[in-house]
Parts: structure tokens; C-alpha cells; sequence
């Protein structure tokens, strides 16, 4: 054996013996091996972000003026034009664009708006912003202020799926469809007629099942933690500058309890909601989210190329592929079954499964109700990630996830099949 082989079979065994010590660790002292874990997460974070703001900075002067909302198109593409002769090729899809920009006008959304991205690499597929109650609402997906809603419960399962509890725990409960009380958090065998499992709460958004866990299995500081991995709070990195959505997890048992189910305290912008979707699809890994392809100056020298970057991991890849088949319910059997299969229980998706979330929320003074939805698919390769916001007034006419859903359909059935049909009429 040479010396060279020799080397690497120690440095095996050390790796191995490394590995089953950080096993060992991780059975006998779950808070210490979930520390180790953030340490080790944030130190790639670090690196990740790095190089997340050297592209930034190489994109600043080139990207001088881009407005996500403006664009015209130019052949098969959508293009910006930029002062001084520059010219931003972008990522849009052109038909997938066309139609969402369409749905939302069809159904005179009041406030709404819907992102795609490719998961893998943040490519941006679709980015629409529209309101017939305000036209000058400006650009609603980059708008932070809307309540996160029940979309929160995926960081919420997130964090429970890493602190050892099993998507198959049962949990019985009672009340809790419209609000949390002290008393819910209380098992009450008199009470608590219905049982389900987390998996199950998910997908039919359980709020109260969701408040007795994080009650009883987390601490604030941890639910805290794991938002600002899923971006809340952060400077998320994109081609123009996003706000920052906020999130605050109270000390407070009762509102702790209700921030982990859904229940204000946190809000997010569409687009952000659509990079905690990707993350899931992506294997527990954040992209950068991207728009625009390259930019060229008049004379059409490139001035900036997009290139695909990781933003940070999240959470372990394990966690990502049992949160998404948990999502699963959701489409399936959950609350947005009925946006995605009609009254005889057809797919509007056939072939495609899908994971997703919805979220509802309503304010008073004026009244506003927030219907969100973000979904990935497919599950078993996921090609498209998006996030849907639909906020209506008392008179409404669609929800988020049936804007979710066409966004899936046109993408992967529609504009699918055409391909195909258009690639067989290139071959005769």
C-alpha cells in the first residue's frame, strides 16, 4: 500500500469516528448538537452571504435603475430599458408572466401579487404586482407589511421536525379556529375530541395543535432562531433592495403560542414567501433570488451576468424533504384541496404532485382579508416555486391558492404540452 492510500484510510476512520461521536452527541444532548449544528450553519452562512454581497456589489452600477414592474417584450424575452443605453435582459418567463399579469386583472384582485422562481437557482419565473382598488400601490411584492399568517407554521414544523418531533405525533384538541386562548394550551380530554397528527395539522392548518406543541417542545429563543434563518428580519439579497420582514416572538407564553401557529407578530413580502417555498424544494437551501439575466450597455458589451448563488442553508436536507411531503396534505387533502382538484375530485394538475401552504388572516378599520399561498412542484423534482398573495375586501371573487395553482398549472401542464406539441411539428 502506498503511502498516499495509507493517509487517506486514517483520514477515513477519522471521519468516521467524527461522525459517529457527532451521532453519539446529537442522542445524548439534543440542545447541545442543535447548537453545534447553528454554529457550523452560520459559519456557512457567513460564507455564503460573502459571496452574495461581492456579486451585489458588481451588480450595483449595472442594475442603476431597474424597476422590477417595468419591462417591454423584445423577441421571446422582456427587457428593461436603463439610462444611458443599457439594456437588463430578464429571467421572466413570457407567457407564464403574461398569464398571472391576466388572472389578476380577470378577477379585479384589490391588492395582490405573485412571484415564481425556479428553486435551484433562484432564477425568477414570474414577478406580478397588481391592485384595481390602487392602482399607484406600487410594488406589492416586495411589500413586507402583510401578515405572514399560517404560512408561519412551516418554520413553526421546521423547528419542531429538528427538536425531535415526528410528522406522525398525534395531538388531540379543541377550539382554536379563529383564535388561541390560555385555556387551549391545556389538554382537555372533555374538550379535545379531534386528533391529528403534526403532518395532519399542517395540511388542514391546525391552529391549536401548532400552539400546544411550540408550547410544550419550544422555547422562544428557538422559534426565533429559525425565522431569521428562514430570512425573516435579514437583508434578503434580490436586483433591487427588499424590505425587511419583520418578526417578533414573544416571551409571553400565550403570544408565543400564537405567533408559532400563524397568529400575528410576523409579516413577509410575497417574494420572501416565495424563497421560504424554494427553500423547502431546494433541499432546506436558500437561493439568491434573481431577475435579471445580464445587462448590456448600447454598444452591447455585458456588463453584468447573473450566475446562481446558494444564499444560506437553512435547515438539514432531511428536515426540507419530510416538511414537504407533510406540504403534501396541504394540496391533497388539506386547505387548499379545493383550489386544486374540482367537485368530482379531478387534479387540475394531473400527473404533478404538489406541496404547499395556505394562510388567512382579516384586519378591521378598513377591512382586509389576506389569503396566501405558496406551493413547489414537483415534489419529487421541483422545477417551480411560487408564492401568491391575494388581500380582498368583503365583495372578493378568488383566493391565493387558486393563483398558486395556475401559476403550477400553466407552467408545468400548459406551456408543457405546447412544447411538446411544438417540438413534434419541428420534427416532421
Amino acid at each position: 500500500m502506498s503511502v498516499r492510500a495509507a493517509r487517506m484510510l486514517v483520514i477515513a476512520a477519522v471521519a468516521a469516528t467524527v461522525a459517529a461521536l457527532a451521532t453519539a452527541l446529537a442522542e445524548a444532548d439534543p440542545a447541545r448538537a442543535d447548537a453545534s449544528a447553528h454554529a457550523s450553519a452560520k459559519k456557512q452562512e457567513t460564507q455564503w452571504s460573502a459571496q452574495s454581497r461581492r456579486a451585489a456589489r458588481k451588480s450595483v452600477g449595472a442594475l442603476s435603475g431597474f424597476d422590477p414592474l417595468v419591462h417591454a417584450t423584445a423577441g421571446d424575452v422582456l427587457v428593461s430599458e436603463l439610462k444611458d443605453g443599457r439594456k437588463a435582459e430578464l429571467t421572466l418567463d413570457p407567457a407564464l408572466q403574461s398569464h398571472l399579469t391576466k388572472v389578476l386583472a380577470r378577477y379585479e384582485v384589490p391588492y395582490g401579487a405573485v412571484v415564481a422562481l425556479e428553486p435551484r437557482t433562484g432564477r425568477v419565473l414570474a414577478y406580478v404586482s397588481h391592485s384595481s382598488a390602487n392602482p399607484d400601490a406600487g410594488d406589492l411584492v416586495l411589500d413586507s407589511t402583510p401578515p405572514a399568517a399560517s404560512v408561519f407554521k412551516v418554520v413553526t414544523s421546521a423547528a419542531l421536525l429538528d427538536a425531535g418531533v415526528p410528522a406522525t405525533e398525534r395531538v388531540c384538541y379543541g377550539g382554536g379556529l379563529r383564535g388561541i386562548r390560555q385555556a387551549d394550551l391545556v389538554d382537555d380530554p372533555r374538550r379535545d375530541k379531534s386528533c391529528v397528527t403534526l403532518s395532519e395539522a399542517l395540511g388542514g392548518s391546525v391552529n391549536t395543535v401548532f400552539a400546544k406543541l411550540a408550547d410544550r417542545r419550544l422555547e422562544p429563543q428557538t422559534l426565533k432562531r429559525y425565522a431569521e434563518a428562514f430570512g425573516f428580519g435579514q437583508a434578503l439579497p434580490f436586483d433591487v433592495p427588499m424590505q425587511r420582514s419583520p418578526a417578533e416572538v414573544p416571551s409571553d407564553r400565550l403570544e408565543f403560542a400564537r405567533t408559532a401557529a400563524g397568529f400575528w407578530h410576523v409579516h413577509m413580502s410575497p417574494l420572501h414567501a416565495a424563497l421560504m417555498s424554494a427553500t423547502i424544494a431546494n433541499g432546506g437551501v436558500m437561493p439568491t433570488a434573481s431577475m435579471v439575466e445580464r445587462v448590456s450597455d448600447a454598444q452591447g458589451k455585458v456588463l453584468y451576468q447573473r450566475s446562481a448563488n446558494d444564499f444560506r442553508s437553512v435547515i438539514p436536507a432531511s428536515t426540507a424533504r419530510v416538511l414537504g411531503r407533510m406540504m403534501e396534505k396541504t394540496i391533497r387533502s388539506g386547505t387548499a384541496r379545493s383550489a386544486f382538484f374540482d367537485q368530482q375530485g379531478l387534479p387540475f394538475l394531473p400527473g404533478v404532485n404538489a406541496a404547499g401552504k395556505t394562510g388567512s388572516l382579516s384586519t378591521d378599520s378598513p377591512y382586509r382579508a389576506y389569503s396566501w399561498c405558496v406551493a413547489f412542484a414537483p415534489i419529487e423534482k421541483p422545477r417551480i416555486a411560487v408564492a401568491a398573495l391575494v388581500v380582498n375586501t368583503p365583495k372578493w371573487r378568488i383566493k391565493g391558492s387558486y393563483v398558486a395553482r395556475e401559476t403550477l398549472r400553466k407552467y408545468l401542464i400548459e406551456d408543457a404540452t405546447l412544447h411538446r406539441a411544438n417540438a413534434k411539428t419541428n420534427v416532421h
